[in-house]
């Protein structure tokens, strides 16, 4: 008698267990990644993200830069200089594009 009870009861449990993934997802949709072309982001643009944010765009660029420059080797106060001199340089003509500044900056564009 008590096995035929157990039966509908371990059954429920595991119909319970089985969508408890479901009902732990997120219903709502994600929000839609943001993309921009490299070459189209304004200096207003990069001086409006957040921190984490920023941080990681300007060192995307760098990187960027770095690749079209060739240069294999770092020099991370160099990077640091040119970074304080783009965030300044956006300061002063935040309508700029991003890339163009700071090729100029480091270099890459006479």
């Amino acid at each position: 008698m008590k096995l035929q009870l157990l039966y509908p009861l371990l059954t429920a449990l595991a119909g319970l267990l089985a969508s408890t993934p479901s009902l732990a997802q997120n219903t709502t949709p994600a929000a839609e990644p943001r993309q921009q072309a490299l070459g189209d982001l304004e200096c207003r643009t990069l001086l409006r993200l957040s921190g984490d944010e920023r941080d990681f765009t300007v060192l995307y660029l760098h990187g960027f830069v770095s690749g079209r420059m060739n240069q294999l080797l770092l020099e991370v106060k160099d990077l640091s200089e040119a970074t304080d001199r783009l965030i300044d340089r956006c300061i002063d003509k935040p309508s700029e594009k991003a890339l163009v500044a700071l090729e100029s900056l480091r270099g890459a564009r006479k």
